[in-house]
């Protein structure tokens, strides 16, 4: 093993020694080990570029598309053409996938469920830092500095750990690290030839540079350990105040809005409940003031989150939404709540849809979803407020006339990721084949999970957090609010109807004095739907006691003989729906009653489709059209050189084409893996080439008439000798490739070693074509100015 694989080896080990500072992040776990062997492939297209003796520049090159191909074979096979390449589908998958773990990593606390977007993040995370690691340390043999890079994966692993920085992880990447420096030193000593090391005895039979490296190196790691707790804390850091956390402690199972579903599980799963609000209400029906706390809209085949919203100042009053007709029956509300002071988190629970508030502290206003979240620290603990809201009852006949959503709702609150199991697709299909409009799909699907499908509550089933996890529930029909709102959101979303899942509190218990008390046992998450005219609203799949059923989906006909579907199904279409929008205007925009000519939507900006002329798709097939051509001008170059140097010219020889013809010969033996030597004479060049190259007598002939004709150029009055240029030429590089390996064979026709003229001369070529071009100017000038006779 050579110095250079030696050093590349190191470089992959100290990459995923310093990775497993993210081990505790996301589980499962199994994407580090994806991700490490992706990496050693990288090195080891690395290490072979270097084989080849390829320029470094391309080395890198040839590195970064192998990562982007198998990047794509990875996340985007099945998206991509022939599983490697990057189609205009797999750079959208892509796209969305990287969309989706950056709003992952803002909606989730450690450990993570293992999404696809999370999984994509840190497996280019950790590829990018190792290949970054390889280029410096083993390319540009800049081994320090590769120190840099280990360290910002450090520290970002460590930086979003729960604990803090670690000292074994600490640890292990400076393990690595010193293992590549280590590695590097040996490379350099042995440069020199044999080590001598002395009088064995002296050093007990040890190396002496090996025991000085791995002292320091043992210096360094206790020095780097001991020197955090010797040192005054000076803060969190600048990432102190991202998240939507507000408290240093774990909430005591409230619902917090890091990860609302998982937060609610555990509220839930409590053996002793705890309050969080009492209120008072004048609303006609009780049943149905369900508290909202936040609505979650995006969801990427594992669980739902929430999109970054635009925050706004409280508008006073908040008004009715704007999607809402005039004709649907509605009744105004009024209620006073009061939360526990130990309810702190920041959003704000209110009966849906609010259209006024009346509250203390620093609050903004989220028009998307029509929620209050607190701002500056500002939390829900220990509050008094009051809300107006509506108590909306729309007629059977009004929801199922709904013209269809408008297109940038349905595009946002449609969506549903590639890998999404057909079985859910196909279940929501079986089980509304009766129904004739949206809101009787809606019903059915409400029913069937409520009423007619076998399903039983129970909260000690777990939140999966697998992408078949969905396909789970759906065969075993046991779970909780969690499963069945997912399930019936995401359903609704296959058949084209806008869903959305919405966490906050059932209506809790009455007291003795007409106020009703909520505690975490109240804590709840069910879906809403989209209506035209109407708006979002709340349906009720979950069978558990302190749920209602909403009084508009009681009183459809809708048919309920529709065949109980078959959990197994494997195959099913899903709609996708593309009304255009009728209203003119988005849903954000009329929440803010932005609807003139420029109003544009607030919220979360539905991901435009990426057509056959995308920027991001004509940059890549760019790329990839530069790395051919980069990969195919070495050997466009050499050909064309030869051709010039040996092209027919006079019958007598002259000067420039036996040095022509000389240079092509040298520079064919480059190519075959025999350097050039400027302080050697022709003579002796010839005789070094016959010697490696194993040539013949025939070529060893003809490279030495080469020699002697460019002998007698250099240093006779006149070339005497006859010779073929271009035979005796033809006969050497016959000759060499016959004495060579298939490989070396190869690499000189395709990457020729000799090509590196081609960037050595580029500097002085870009020098004289400036100067030309400025001497053109300037005689250009002159004759302008030049008087005219």
């Amino acid at each position: 093993m050579n110095g250079r694989t030696r050093i590349a080896i190191s470089a992959v080990t100290a990459t995923v020694l310093t990775a497993l500072c993210l081990w505790p992040l996301v589980e499962p776990t199994s994407w580090l080990v994806v991700s490490a062997f992706l990496l050693v492939l990288v090195a080891a297209t690395g290490a072979g570029g270097r084989r080849l003796a390829l320029p470094r520049p391309l080395t890198v090159l040839l590195q970064l598309l192998v990562a982007v191909l198998l990047i794509t074979f990875a996340f985007a096979g099945d998206q991509a053409i022939a599983r490697f390449i990057p189609g205009p589908q797999a750079v959208r998958q892509l796209g969305t996938d990287l969309s989706s773990g950056m709003d992952d990593v803002s909606h989730f606390s450690s450990p993570a469920p293992a999404t696809v977007g999370l999984r994509l993040l840190l497996t280019l995370a950790v590829l990018g830092i190792g290949l970054l690691v390889d280029v410096v340390a083993v390319t540009y043999q800049r081994v320090a500095l590769a120190g840099l890079p280990l360290l910002a994966l450090y520290a970002v692993g460590t930086g979003i750990h729960p604990n803090g920085p670690v000292w074994f992880f600490f640890l292990l990447g400076s393990l690595g690290y010193v293992t590549l420096l280590m590695a590097e030193g040996r490379d350099r000593v042995a440069r020199w030839g044999r080590v001598f090391h002395g009088n064995p005895g002296s050093y007990d039979g040890s190396n002496p540079l090996t025991s000085s490296g791995l002292r320091i190196a043992t210096l360094a790691a206790i020095g780097g350990l001991l020197l955090p707790v010797l040192l005054p804390s000076v803060g969190s850091g600048i990432v102190s105040g991202l998240g939507h956390g507000g408290g240093t402690g774990d909430g005591g199972g409230i619902i917090t809005a890091v990860n609302p579903l998982a937060s609610l599980a555990q509220s839930l799963q409590q053996s002793t409940p705890e309050p969080v609000l009492s209120y008072t209400t004048n609303a006609p029906d009780i049943g149905d003031q369900y508290l909202r706390i936040v609505d979650l809209d995006q969801f990427n085949g594992v669980s739902w989150t929430t999109s970054t919203h635009r925050a706004v100042s409280m508008p006073t009053p908040l008004g009715p939404p704007g999607e809402l007709n005039s004709g649907v029956p509605s009744t105004a509300v009024t209620t006073r709540i009061t939360t526990h002071s130990g309810y702190d988190q920041q959003w704000l629970p209110m009966p849906y849809p609010a259209t006024n508030l009346s509250v203390l502290g620093d609050w903004r206003w989220e028009p998307e979803g029509r929620t209050v979240i607190g701002a500056n620290g500002q939390t829900s603990s220990g509050l008094a407020y009051q809300v107006g809201s509506l108590a909306l009852n729309p007629s059977v006949d009004q929801l199922r006339q709904a013209a269809p959503a408008p297109a940038d709702i349905r595009r946002v609150y449609t969506a549903l990721p590639h890998d999404l199991p057909a079985v859910v697709a196909a279940t929501a299909k079986s089980v509304t084949a009766s129904a004739g409009d949206d809101f009787d799909r809606a019903v059915l699907l409400q029913d069937w999970f409520a009423l007619k499908g076998g399903f039983s509550y129970n909260t000690n089933v777990p939140v999966n957090a697998t992408s078949d996890a969905l396909a789970q529930f759906l065969a075993h029909k046991q779970g909780f609010c969690v499963h069945f709102a997912s399930a019936m959101a995401a359903m609704a979303r296959s058949l084209g109807i806008p869903a959305r899942v919405v966490v906050g509190f059932t209506p809790g218990t009455e007291g003795g004095d007409g106020s009703w008390l909520v505690t975490t046992h109240d804590a709840h998450a069910w879906p809403e739907l989209y209506f035209s005219g109407v708006g979002w609203l709340r349906f009720e799949p979950t069978p558990r006691a302190g749920t209602v059923t909403p009084v508009y989906s009681t009183q459809t006909s809708a048919p309920s003989n529709a065949p109980a579907p078959s959990t197994g199904a494997t195959s099913g279409a899903q709609p996708t729906g593309g009304a255009r929008n009728t209203h003119g205007c988005s849903a954000a925009a009329r929440h803010m009653g932005d609807c003139g000519p420029g109003a544009q939507l607030g919220g979360s900006a539905p991901q435009s489709e990426l057509s056959p002329s995308s920027p991001l798709l004509l940059a890549v097939w760019a790329l990839a059209g530069l790395l051919v051509v980069l990969l195919l001008a070495p050997m466009v170059w050499r050909t064309r050189t030869r051709r010039a140097r040996l092209r027919r010219g006079p019958a007598n020889l002259t000067d420039q084409q036996v040095l022509a013809a000389w240079r092509e010969m040298v520079d064919t033996a480059w190519d075959h893996g025999i350097p050039p030597d400027d302080a050697e004479t022709p003579r002796h060049t010839a005789a070094r080439i016959s010697e490696l190259g194993g040539l013949g007598p025939g070529p060893s002939a003809a490279a030495g008439r080469l020699a002697l004709a460019t002998e007698q150029v250099l240093y006779a009055p006149v070339v005497s000798t006859p010779l073929s240029l271009r035979q005796d030429v033809r006969e050497v590089r016959e000759g060499l490739s016959a004495g060579s390996d298939r490989r070396t064979r190869v690499r000189a026709v395709v990457l020729p070693t000799s090509s590196s003229q081609l960037l050595r001369g580029l500097p002085g070529r870009a020098r004289a074509a400036a100067t030309l071009w400025a001497q053109g100017r300037a005689a250009a000038l002159r004759r302008r100015l030049r008087p005219r006779s």
